[in-house]
């Protein structure tokens, strides 16, 4: 079961409004349920791991972007697990052969939007797009996927937008607290919600290990921004 969890985003930027539909770890699970909502949203953000390195499989993943770049302009950050494919090149193909853009530390723009995704550039030895993304006009949406990086490396960024999922919400969830997320450990403080005043984490989309989410559904967000 997957809850959808609207946002409106004031922006001050936009002169018209923008509705997105943000899907952040689906982990090449099924998809069908997803694709009507697209109805009337102006662009997808896939923000990070369609992928699932444990299976190292990527079909689905690859086949709900392709059928939502067909529908409205669908954008795709990456995360650990596109990252940690054994063969992300042919991941990379397999996207480009779909009407999807695969941000890699690389940026967009979809009309007054300006959209990024950093990951870990001084690790893969690419270029810092955050710079070239703050030198954009219009509203700077990154995408870093995870919300543990934003804090430790990103808070100072001129972007006014930031998204993240990798948490899961916490994984379990009891009294509103999660229990574990990778790269945050037990009781994690950065796994759903608004954090830092502009970071949106989403609790994923799908779920790539064995362990039940409890008290903690699939999450996909609504976001407009205005």
């Amino acid at each position: 079961m997957r809850t959808v969890t609207p946002y409106q985003w004031h922006t001050g930027r936009l002169t018209h409004p923008l509705r997105l539909l943000v899907v952040s770890d689906l982990h090449d699970a099924p998809y069908q349920d997803i694709l009507p909502l697209l109805e009337g949203m102006d662009a997808l953000i896939a923000a990070g791991d369609t992928a699932n390195r444990y299976r190292q499989s990527y079909g689905n993943g690859i086949a709900f972007l392709d059928e939502a770049s067909r529908r409205v302009p669908t954008f795709v950050g990456v995360g650990n697990h596109e990252m940690r494919l054994k063969h992300f090149a042919a991941f990379r193909e397999a996207v480009g052969r779909t009407q999807a853009q695969l941000l890699f530390n690389q940026t967009a723009r979809l009309g007054e939007l300006a959209i990024g995704c950093w990951y870990r550039p001084e690790r893969y030895g690419v270029p810092d797009i955050v710079p070239t993304l703050a030198a954009e006009p219009g509203f700077r949406l990154l995408l870093c996927h995870k919300p543990e990086e934003y804090m430790r490396c990103l808070r100072g960024a001129d972007v006014d937008l930031v998204l993240a999922g990798h948490a899961h919400g916490g994984q379990i969830r009891i009294f509103g607290q999660g229990l574990y997320a990778p790269g945050q450990g037990i009781f994690p403080r950065y796994t759903r919600g608004v954090v830092d005043g502009r970071m949106i984490i989403s609790a994923g989309a799908g779920n790539p290990v064995p362990a039940p989410r409890w008290g903690n559904p699939c999450e996909i967000l609504q976001l407009e921004l205005d």
